[in-house]
């Protein structure tokens, strides 16, 4: 079944069949690493969330973060996002409840500049042939992951989408990555079947 991207279903899906896959296993035997992914709102995410699905699947991410936790993006750029949307980030929000039809349509009017440097979290917990945690964190949590993986929303899609991987991602520049290169180097084949899982998700496209 296809899954929204980005969503807290798309995370549940990956963490399913990355620990599910037995070539996986094997493969990242030995791998010890984790990874923060910060994914930059750039014009794509814009158009994306244009789209109440899309709007939806992000914010059923930031849904999964209590209120405290929330709050930890206060004076970034993600706030000013909430702002435009009329919405505070840091107080109490009920987001099945949200009109997202109507808050797509005001996503149309924020501009780039108005907004930009917002982000979202992802933490992967990748530990001997397991995928031990898929999730939403806050700004200045597990920034002392192994891999630190950095870049707009598009190049992210790319990868996703299986359109290109992380490698040509990160020599191309649309990604940067802070962390021990030469041990991704070393385990190819860890990232490589971890790589091809993550493209193997069906994305849902409907508007």
């Amino acid at each position: 079944m296809a899954v929204v991207y980005p969503s807290k279903e798309w995370l549940e899906e990956l963490k399913r069949r990355v620990n599910s896959d037995e070539t996986y296993k094997k493969v990242a035997a030995n791998w010890e690493g984790d990874y923060l992914c910060i994914v930059e709102l750039d014009q794509e995410a814009l158009k994306d969330f244009q789209k109440p699905k899309i709007l939806a699947g992000e914010f059923s991410m930031i849904a999964s973060l209590s209120r405290e936790r929330r709050a930890k993006f206060k004076g970034t750029p993600m706030e000013k996002f909430f702002e435009k949307l009329g919405l505070k980030i840091d107080e109490e929000i009920d987001f099945s409840k949200l009109n997202y039809e109507e808050l797509a349509k005001k996503v149309a009017e924020i501009k780039l500049e108005e907004v930009k440097g917002s982000a979202s979290y992802i933490w992967l917990d990748f530990w001997h042939g397991q995928l031990r945690n898929a999730e939403v964190v806050a700004p200045g949590e597990h920034t002392d992951a192994k891999f630190i993986l950095s870049g707009p929303y598009s190049a992210f899609k790319e990868m996703v989408m299986g359109k290109s991987d992380p490698t040509t991602l990160i020599m191309r520049g649309k990604l940067k990555l802070k962390g021990e290169l030469a041990y991704m180097m070393r385990n190819t084949a860890t990232v490589n079947r971890y790589n091809q899982i993550q493209s193997s998700i069906p994305i849902d496209m409907d508007p």
